[in-house]
């Protein structure tokens, strides 16, 4: 600034090259920022969509969704050899079990593979389950850094207005700055000259 800024000119221009280098400072850290909070949340959408696939699944084998996607559910468990194989397994230990008591033709043995049954499928019924869960859970974890995000814009948003709030204040009291320097040598006149009649 100039020995004596006369006007208040000198003082805008500052007012303004500093408004203007705050506010890149803030550009450039708010879109950095906003980078890796959308890398965050991208981070948890694969458990958000397997979480919504295993809820949707679940939904479909209680019947929620009509006896259409309920009977293309159990399709879907029954086709697997994985599970067939292992229901397979399980009854035949159930049956070798009874049939060492001798009750492999009673209607205990055909109880028991009905359990089996009942048991292997409400296995499969609590994996939809918990891999829905597990989606909820990432959800709201995702909920949470998308909330971030939000605060973080209104932050910035807000920032910015103080920004130009400030300069505006700053700039309005550089007004009268020339107006101040006259009347001040005004008034130091007036003292002197008065200083002068008093001799």
């Amino acid at each position: 600034m100039a020995f004596f800024d006369w006007n208040g000119s000198q003082a805008r221009s500052d007012i303004n090259s500093a408004y203007k280098k705050a506010n890149a400072a803030l550009d450039q850290g708010y879109q950095t920022s906003q980078g890796y909070y959308d890398q965050a949340a991208s981070n948890y959408q694969p458990w958000v969509t397997s979480g919504q696939q295993g809820q949707q699944m679940y939904a479909d084998l209680l019947g929620l969704n009509g006896t259409d996607a309920r009977s293309n559910a159990q399709g879907v468990i029954t086709s697997d050899p994985l599970w067939t194989g292992q229901l397979a397994s399980d009854q035949n230990a159930a049956l070798k079990a009874l049939n060492a008591r001798g009750l492999g033709a009673s209607g205990t043995a055909a109880l028991a593979g009905q359990r089996v049954l009942y048991q292997n499928y409400n296995n499969i019924l609590s994996d939809y389950a918990n891999l829905g869960n597990q989606g909820l859970s990432a959800a709201g974890s995702q909920s949470n850094v998308y909330t971030g995000q939000g605060d973080n814009a209104y932050g910035y948003g807000a920032t910015k207005a103080n920004n130009a709030i400030g300069q505006g204040s700053a700039i309005s009291q550089t007004r009268n700055t020339g107006l101040n320097n006259v009347l001040g040598i005004l008034g130091t006149g007036a003292k002197a000259a008065t200083a002068f009649g008093a001799l």
